[in-house]
């Protein structure tokens, strides 16, 4: 019997991208899943792949709320409780990313990176664990960045969102040790997602430039990335993430970050140089 088998799980985001794979990798493993975002066109749709990919004794379902909604979350919450009985796992996706330099991004851009990606985990999070700590047992991952860990240029906006995750998720992981709860980061890489050509519309020519002839930059699908969360979850490493590549820059700025500082400086004077050059 797998971790997953007749586990009720929550994939918040789970309508698109890498939050909707999640919930299909583990529906594939033989979970209950319920699935949350606003659009309800969406989340049916993603039902419908859920019992595709499933069994006919699994149960899936949807609540549509938005995460920075608390009363909105606290309802969805509820109902997703109602359809699956009880919770054992919540995956918490939400988010967007805005790129610019940092005094380009508007101030009303910058609370909504802070509402969706920050306070949407919050939120969930807040709705769900009275529910966990009666039970004293549940598994929760939160999905921040890369950039959850360090930034990069024009990413400031974006990445102080994501990093706010991680010390609300470090704080979380104590707090919740005496109650059987397990609390664990991921941190997804770049990936091909509707959110990421969403984010390429108007990025900046010098963060295109960095990321297509960066050494470092790995694109990832959505399943690739979900089928790392699905095994990250039932293991005890609390900090997660996909690829060598990605150990690579955690070690790196972790271990050496006036290193990883200076290589990443190295990375954004050459792609500042190719634009120019392209320029003139």
């Amino acid at each position: 019997m797998g971790f997953y088998d007749n586990k009720k799980v929550l994939v918040t985001g789970g309508s698109a991208g890498i939050g909707r794979a999640i919930a299909l990798e583990m529906a594939k493993r033989g979970a209950d899943v319920i699935v949350t975002a606003r659009g309800i066109p969406k989340l049916e749709d993603t039902v419908e792949a859920l019992k595709a990919a499933g069994k006919p004794e699994q149960t899936f379902g949807y609540a549509s709320f938005d995460v920075s909604d608390e009363e909105a979350v606290a309802a969805g919450v509820q109902s997703a409780i109602e359809q699956l009985g009880h919770l054992d796992v919540l995956i918490c996706n939400s988010g967007f990313a805005k790129c610019g330099t940092s005094w380009d991004i508007t101030g009303d851009t910058y609370k909504r990176l802070y509402d969706v990606n920050f306070l949407g985990h919050v939120n969930v999070v807040k709705a769900v664990v009275p529910h966990m700590r009666e039970r004293k047992s549940g598994d929760i991952c939160l999905l921040s960045s890369m950039l959850g860990f360090f930034s990069v240029y024009g990413f400031g906006a974006y990445s102080a969102s994501k990093y706010a995750i991680t010390g609300f998720g470090e704080a979380l992981r104590q707090e919740l040790l005496f109650d059987n709860v397990n609390v664990k980061l991921f941190y997804p890489p770049t990936t091909e997602t509707p959110g990421l050509e969403a984010e390429n519309e108007d990025k900046p020519a010098i963060v295109w430039a960095v990321e297509s002839e960066n050494s470092f930059t790995k694109v990832y699908t959505p399943e690739q990335v979900a089928t790392s969360v699905a095994n990250c979850v039932p293991k005890k490493r609390f900090e997660n993430m996909i690829g060598f590549d990605s150990w690579l820059v955690f070690v790196a700025y972790r271990m050496f970050p006036r290193f990883a500082r200076y290589m990443a400086d190295q990375e954004l004077r050459a792609a500042k140089k190719k634009v120019e050059a392209r320029a003139s």
